[in-house]
């Protein structure tokens, strides 16, 4: 059961008078999106209608837990339909709304998002953390200057983060953590299927097989490659130029990037598969999907209020990747 709640004088339900409701997110987005479609009679002054202006702090629960705090960002009322249309997002839209300046020297990416947070009024969950780097971030905002120091550390350990709320607090997690005892189902003999339908595609447009390395004089000083791949697919190179304070050939080493495949899904809902986490696909007639685990790039879930029926969409990629700023 699916119930939505907005702060209008006090908090007030106001499941009965939506159509539709669909919360979003993908990793370019940032802040996830929920999306309200409410009746909202102009004429007829017997039928319910409520007003809800923007900056309303909203909630979704789902069979009893919180999914989703923010605020009402955009609101659009239709006098042909007679509805309202509301689209709210998560506290993380004041990190992408807001910019700062800072010169960091020998701090931690974790350090460094508590500092940005607290000069904004962002309260902090769980951050991931880190190892310590030196970072000028000059009028930015919050968000990339976070993601920037994070990229930091990603290459140089490999791990991928993303940013994500948690009511009204920020945290900071490893992106990619499977979720446990859920598979996405295609068989052909329609033996428990829950997926709908799927759309998979894979290119070598991204495709990175070799990375020479430079110093800051232009000068050749080494380079990382997968011959597999240049053998079957001929040389696709990129350069790397030495940073003082990170290992080369480790930069260098996770450039490199192989076939880029994309799946999008959709399928009965869970709210477990949202962005940030892998899922396991068991899709019979694809070899490479067959027991695959693979990540979630973006998602849309959406209820039918009427009935209670969810379902989403899932876009979904076999690489895990993160937001990286900065170079």
């Amino acid at each position: 059961m699916i119930k939505i709640y907005a702060y209008l004088s006090g908090i007030k339900e106001i499941t009965d008078l939506c159509k539709s409701i669909s919360i979003s997110g993908d990793v370019e987005q940032v802040a996830r999106k929920l999306e309200l479609t409410l009746a909202y009679s102009i004429f007829d002054k017997n039928q319910t209608k409520i007003n809800i202006p923007v900056g309303t702090k909203i909630w979704v629960i789902l069979d009893g837990k919180e999914i989703f705090r923010g605020i009402v960002w955009d609101r659009d009322v239709n006098s042909s339909s007679q509805e309202l249309s509301i689209t709210a997002y998560d506290y993380l839209i004041y990190l992408t709304k807001s910019k700062v300046t800072y010169n960091f020297k020998n701090i931690s990416a974790d350090e460094a998002t508590r500092k940005i947070c607290s000069e904004l009024g962002i309260q902090v969950g769980n951050l991931a953390t880190t190892g310590r780097y030196n970072r000028v971030l000059a009028q930015q905002t919050a968000y990339d200057a976070i993601m920037e120091m994070y990229t930091q550390d990603s290459k140089v350990t490999g791990n991928k983060y993303i940013t994500v709320m948690n009511g009204d607090k920020l945290n900071v997690i490893k992106k990619g953590t499977v979720i446990a005892g859920f598979s996405l189902i295609s068989q052909t003999d329609n033996s428990n299927n829950n997926i709908s339908n799927l759309d998979y595609k894979n290119s070598l447009d991204s495709m990175i097989n070799r990375v020479k390395i430079y110093d800051d004089k232009n000068n050749y000083v080494g380079e990382v490659s997968n011959t597999e791949w240049i053998k079957s697919f001929g040389v696709l190179q990129d350069n790397y130029v030495k940073e003082q304070d990170k290992n080369a050939n480790t930069v260098a080493t996770n450039m490199l990037k192989g076939i880029t495949e994309d799946l999008t899904i959709e399928a009965l809902g869970n709210w477990d598969c949202r962005t940030g986490y892998a899922v396991k696909v068991q899709i019979s007639y694809l070899d490479t999907l067959q027991n695959k685990i693979i990540y979630i790039d973006g998602d849309t879930h959406t209820w039918e209020v009427a009935t209670g029926k969810h379902t989403m969409s899932l876009t979904l990629n076999f690489i895990n990747k993160m937001d990286e700023k900065g170079d």
